[in-house]
């Protein structure tokens, strides 16, 4: 039985369809906004994605999709992990949320996009979104199987500057990397990564611009090769812009193979496991951090 004031997201998303704030709104298998339909997204509202294993899910897990050519109208969007009984959960085991673009190709964990700029665009506006305890760990056992690998809670695949309006990202306690960008280049106000299970910021072959605040958390655990920014090059460079008076605040172990250029920050030791910590505004230049042929 759903409870009242929730709604089931199912299925295909085609044409216009409107969330509204006073609903929460539940992914129980993988929903898919398609090409050419746009989900307008009342300012305020929540959608749960729900935890556990889904036979009937292309990826085997609960997740909400925007597809190539897809558009979303937002203003300040909050998605959370839910149990079967549509309880807010404190535990990262779903599909996460993905944004796919047309800028360029890309693959990652068993999905695929096609470069399509002129014909297949996408388009991602809002003020917020905000994701907490999306994405799930590894499996216990072993598997060469890429759809049950470890999946991100924040995945962006092929999606470029024109495409991507969105102010500000916040990923809360993700079952791996905390946002993840495949083969895209976009642009951010504001991005907070709380606590995630992997890296705090993965991009593969990706630029990630930062304006006004870059906040990573990835306080020093247990667990091995768990870095702020995790930097690879499959298919090119990567490069993390951080803007002149950008107020940056990260903590954890830097990342291997990476170059800092900055007046402002410190150095990161060359040490294994060594943990960095910067809090202050950029005051004297923006910021960068790259990879050119290393990861």
């Amino acid at each position: 039985m759903v409870p009242q004031g929730h709604r089931i997201l199912e299925g295909a998303i085609t044409g216009t369809r409107r969330l509204k704030a006073g609903c929460r709104y539940v992914v129980t298998t993988d929903v898919r906004v398609r090409a050419g339909a746009t989900l307008v997204v009342e300012d305020g509202t929540t959608i749960l994605i729900q935890n556990g294993p889904v036979a009937s899910s292309e990826i085997r897990h609960a997740a909400l999709i925007f597809e190539q050519g897809s558009s979303l109208r937002a203003g300040r969007l909050y998605i959370r992990a839910c149990t079967a009984k549509f309880r807010p959960v404190k535990r990262a085991d779903n599909g996460g949320v993905w944004f796919f673009g047309a800028y360029r190709s890309a693959e990652k964990d068993g999905l695929s996009v096609t470069a399509a700029p002129a014909t297949r665009a996408s388009s991602f506006t809002a003020a917020l979104i905000a994701a907490y305890y999306l994405g799930h760990p590894d499996p216990t056992g072993e598997t060469q199987d890429p759809l049950e690998d470890d999946r991100d809670g924040f995945s962006l695949m092929g999606v470029g500057p024109q495409e991507w309006d969105v102010a500000e990202a916040r990923s809360f306690h993700s079952g791996d990397d905390g946002i993840d960008l495949t083969n895209s280049q976009i642009k951010l106000q504001r991005l907070r990564v709380v606590a995630p299970a992997g890296d705090g910021l993965n991009l593969s072959s990706s630029t990630l611009q930062v304006a006004r605040s870059l906040q990573v958390d990835v306080t020093l655990t247990s667990v091995f090769d768990r870095d702020i920014f995790d930097l690879e090059t499959d298919d090119g460079p990567s490069y993390v812009e951080i803007a002149q008076h950008c107020h940056v605040d990260i903590c954890g172990v830097f990342g291997d193979q990476l170059v800092l250029t900055s007046p402002d920050m410190p150095a990161p030791s060359n040490a294994d496991g060594h943990s960095y910590r910067f809090k202050d505004f950029l005051r004297k230049s923006p910021a960068l951090v790259f990879s050119l042929n290393d990861d």
